[in-house]
Formats: structure tokens, C-alpha cells, sequence
């Protein structure tokens, strides 16, 4: 299994918006997509305009395989919105 991890600045610091949109919505979007196990979306503290996202995959093959899915496409339509600039993502190997 591979960790995603995405800090992402929330557009115009509205980290609060980004986060009711994947709690309403982008959660359920992404957890729709086949090889996705769990999504985890925190505030930042230092930075409270910056959203960590935690998404476990079966595989980053899983990750780029889900980007053609409806269910990742609803999640694009309900939080890229409140994406702002930069940011920066990496996988990881879970145990």
C-alpha cells in the first residue's frame, strides 16, 4: 500500500471551504474510486492556510488509475476550486 501525501494551499487562504468541500463531498468522491482506502484532510497550524491531504492507495498505479474515474472527477469538481497555488505531493510505501 503507498501513502499520498499532498500540503496544499487552500486559493485566497479559504482552508476552511476546501475542508467542507472534501467533508460534504471530496471524501466520499475519492473513497468511490477504486484502490483508494482512506482519505485524511488536516488544517494546518503554522500554516493555516495550507491543507495536508492523506490518501491511502493499493499503488501509485491505483492513484494515476483512479484520475479517470467519475469518482476522482467529482472530487476535482468540488475541490480544486479552493486550490491555490503551489503546493507539493509525494507517495510513500505503508508497511
Amino acid at each position: 500500500m503507498d501513502l499520498e501525501i499532498a500540503i496544499l494551499s487552500a486559493k485566497g487562504g479559504d482552508s476552511a471551504g476546501l475542508l467542507k468541500a472534501m467533508a460534504e463531498t471530496g471524501t466520499g468522491a475519492l473513497l468511490s474510486c477504486p484502490g483508494c482506502n482512506k482519505v485524511t484532510v488536516l488544517p494546518g497550524v503554522e500554516h493555516p492556510g495550507n491543507v495536508l491531504f492523506m490518501i491511502e492507495w493499493d499503488s501509485v498505479d491505483a492513484h494515476n488509475a483512479a484520475k479517470a474515474t467519475p469518482g476522482f472527477a467529482k472530487f476535482v469538481e468540488v475541490a480544486s476550486p479552493y486550490f491555490g497555488e503551489g503546493g507539493s505531493m509525494q507517495h510513500f510505501k505503508l508497511g
